[in-house]
């Protein structure tokens, strides 16, 4: 392990183009390594004096036994082994150093113990904050949290008691649903929602490809009607669009279980992905898909070491972080006036941990005879208010949408349909083109024949 942690470490100053990681790792000087003290030392003093780390010719010439290896683990992770070789190191120093003193000098011994504990003691991560002499600093913090960007979700509403939505500063956001009420069409929505506005978003998906969350996609930013589109049915105002999107320059990147190594998904695999990418904005869509690189043996062991890491990864890289999680079958009696479940922070499959450590915690429920997907603000550190339903007339086969009313004003009712098995009148226009297919199956595009049961959620 001694080895493998300080060529690691080793290998990552010689290769980053980040100069923040060069600074954190060069701040653990030559008493944490044992097998390459030369090789750091040779590295750190190459650094005071000429103000960079050698390049690899320059520290090859020097060490040419070295074999430099890629190293994809985040710098946190180095960090704490490096902490851990300084451990052993100062372990096997004590055992050495009692075992020449044996019983000739017991108090010598004692007091050589006492010391190595107090070394052993001080290597622990924790650096608390003094809010007395730091008070200017906490203030500067707090100024600039204030005015941070934040990540639009789609919903303005929903935003608006959320000072604008999503923080990228330690932000975990959790979305409660039952099957088939929404989840992942919400998830899409946020993505979408934050590409536009700049953020580069990567979403998990672990029941979709890619191409479907990429459908979804167009649908909600160009309102194409999505049972179109998966039938492969485009039309020439469709690729006016995608000749425009494709030169964008914010990413909005999807990976799938297959796209991982040995078809698992891990938060350290997503934490090298966030850091590649410069990511800002990471989906979730199904954390009981995610393994657990400790192996738990419980799922309720296995959510909270998942979504410890996901927090951790927020704060370490400025990335703000959704996850869906499935609403358990307790949910059933959660029901009001409409008859219709509405999970709450009790309700989440698997751990209640997940709604413990949450930043913030949305519940879906949707009436598919009123055309209404109802969002419920369960738990948030930022918004004005708690326990606020947002209500909207929602077409999903068009991404078209209409606020009704919240918590404020619910006794307002939605819009009736204008007609039996028809969805009401929205004030978003949908796109309306002429399908170029040679001799189409006019049946497969008629609109009398749609159905909005028939929509995958």
């Amino acid at each position: 392990m001694t080895n493998s942690v300080e060529l690691q470490v080793i290998c990552r100053l010689l290769t980053t183009q980040d100069a923040s990681e060069v600074d954190r790792l060069c701040s653990f000087d030559d008493s944490y390594y044992s097998v390459f003290k030369d090789q750091i030392n040779f590295i750190l003093e190459h650094r005071e004096k000429y103000g960079d780390v050698p390049d690899l010719f320059t520290f090859q010439a020097q060490f040419e036994d070295v074999v430099i290896v890629e190293v994809n683990e985040p710098v946190t992770y180095l960090e704490d082994q490096l902490r851990k070789n300084k451990q052993h190191i100062l372990f096997l120093q004590t055992f050495n150093k009692l075992t020449d003193l044996g019983s000739a000098d017991v108090s010598e011994a004692w007091a050589y113990l006492q010391s190595q504990c107090e070394k052993a003691a001080s290597l622990d991560s924790s650096n608390p904050v003094n809010i007395v002499t730091e008070a200017f600093k906490r203030s500067d913090e707090i100024i600039a949290f204030n005015k941070q960007k934040r990540i639009p979700t789609g919903f303005k509403e929903l935003d608006k008691v959320m000072y604008g939505g999503l923080s990228t500063v330690e932000e975990l956001c959790l979305i409660v649903a039952r099957t088939n009420s929404g989840k992942s069409w919400v998830c899409t929505k946020m993505m979408e929602c934050a590409q536009l506005n700049g953020f580069p978003v990567l979403y998990y998906s672990p029941e979709m490809q890619s191409s479907f969350i990429g459908t979804r996609f167009d649908t909600w930013r160009g309102h194409f009607k999505n049972s179109d589109l998966q039938r492969g049915m485009y039309n020439e105002e469709y690729f006016n669009y995608l000749k425009k999107l494709v030169t964008e320059e914010t990413g909005a990147l999807v990976v799938e279980d297959k796209d991982m190594s040995e078809g698992k998904t891990t938060v350290r695999a997503m934490e090298n992905l966030v850091k590649k990418h410069h990511i800002k904005l990471l989906i979730i869509d199904g954390l009981s898909y995610m393994s657990d690189t400790e192996r738990a043996d419980s799922d309720v062991l296995r959510y909270k070491n998942i979504c410890n890491g996901l927090f951790r990864l927020s704060k370490t890289y400025g990335c703000a972080v959704v996850v869906a999680v499935q609403a358990n079958r307790e949910t059933k009696g959660n029901t009001d006036e409409k008859g219709i479940p509405f999970p709450d922070l009790t309700n989440i499959e698997g751990s209640d941990h997940p709604g413990r450590i949450a930043t913030q915690v949305f519940a879906l429920r949707q009436l598919f005879e009123e055309h209404t997907l109802e969002i419920k603000l369960l738990k948030s550190r930022n918004a004005k208010n708690t326990n606020q339903t947002f209500a909207y007339v929602w077409d999903p086969n068009t991404g078209s949408t209409e606020y009704i009313s919240d918590s404020s004003d619910s006794d307002s009712p939605p819009p009736p349909p204008s007609a039996p098995g028809q969805l009401p009148k929205l004030s978003t226009p949908t796109v309306s083109a002429k399908i170029f297919h040679n001799e189409p199956d006019e049946s497969l595009i008629s609109d009398d024949d749609y159905d909005l049961d028939d929509v995958e959620f």
